[in-house]
């Protein structure tokens, strides 16, 4: 015991030393932590708003990609809808059974691709769009342009690389449509100033229509399938001419927001143009 005393006394000033280096070290150490924790603030404050901008952006990028995936999507789902083809139905009888065999086969006749709109008016007399596709792509005159929502128009110029379209927002704009409940053709006509509403004209006073009835396209031209949405029945009065309804509807699509439109292409409306163009007007 006396001989620990005696190490200890002889040797005290190296363990206070080592005492007050560890005591030394720990201050620095804590010291330079609230430094460290002070600068990385610091840094952040100034790499915050550079990283989250760098973010947003490649979100952007990422959010379009994606769009781009589902307008793809979209569009082979909208591809395999009957209206996109023809079915024919044939009954062969045969001498080894008496019962009919009904055969059906599906023949394509409209096809879908997509663009993007570059330009718009809405607010005109005469109202035009144009999309980022043209005859490079395969783009034509007379194409149906659809949105997500319903009808848009009609392809009324081509270019190589763009395309101009008619809207319904524009006086010249005829597009034949039918109201669903009574299955009953008319015409959807535009008379301008509101870009969200239209009118269906043709249609025989002694129908009943109802209000939010469904109008769709008829089938009946050689220009749009069968039961794309135009719109929805807003209101319905006895017109001028008192044989026809004066129908106002509330078109489906949102001109000032439709940004992605789908162009449909008739792949037998040269042979049915053809046709037409024989038949007597007179």
């Amino acid at each position: 015991m006396n001989n620990l005393i005696e190490f200890i006394k002889k040797n005290f000033h190296y363990f206070l030393f080592a005492v007050l280096l560890v005591l030394s070290l720990t201050m620095i150490g804590k010291s330079m932590a609230y430094s460290n924790y002070k600068f990385a603030r610091i840094c952040q404050s100034i790499t915050g708003p550079i990283q989250k901008n760098w973010s947003d952006m490649v979100h952007k990028f990422s959010l379009g990609q994606e769009n781009e995936e589902l307008v793809q999507q979209n569009i082979a789902l909208m591809r395999e809808h009957d209206n996109m083809f023809i079915v024919r139905e044939d009954t062969l009888i045969t001498q080894m059974s008496e019962e009919d065999s009904l055969h059906t086969t599906r023949t394509r006749m409209f096809d879908y691709t997509h663009a993007h709109i570059i330009y718009r008016t809405t607010d005109q007399a005469y109202n035009y769009l144009i999309v980022d596709k043209g005859a490079k792509d395969g783009i034509t005159r007379d194409m149906a342009v659809t949105s997500p929502s319903g009808v848009v128009g009609v392809v009324g110029d081509v270019s190589d690389n763009f395309a101009a379209v008619i809207p319904i927002l524009h006086p010249d704009s005829r597009i034949s449509a039918v109201v669903s409940s009574v299955n009953q053709v008319g015409t959807v006509v535009w008379e301008g100033n509101d870009c969200r509403v239209a009118y269906l004209e043709n249609i025989p006073q002694h129908l009943e229509i109802n209000i939010g009835d469904s109008v769709v396209t008829s089938g009946y031209s050689n220009i749009f399938p069968k039961g794309l949405l135009v719109g929805t029945v807003k209101e319905v009065s006895m017109g001028n001419n008192a044989s026809f309804l004066t129908i106002k509807i509330k078109l489906a699509t949102n001109f000032n927001k439709v940004n992605t439109v789908y162009l449909i292409e008739n792949q037998y409306k040269s042979e049915i143009d053809s046709l037409k163009a024989g038949f007597k007007t007179e």
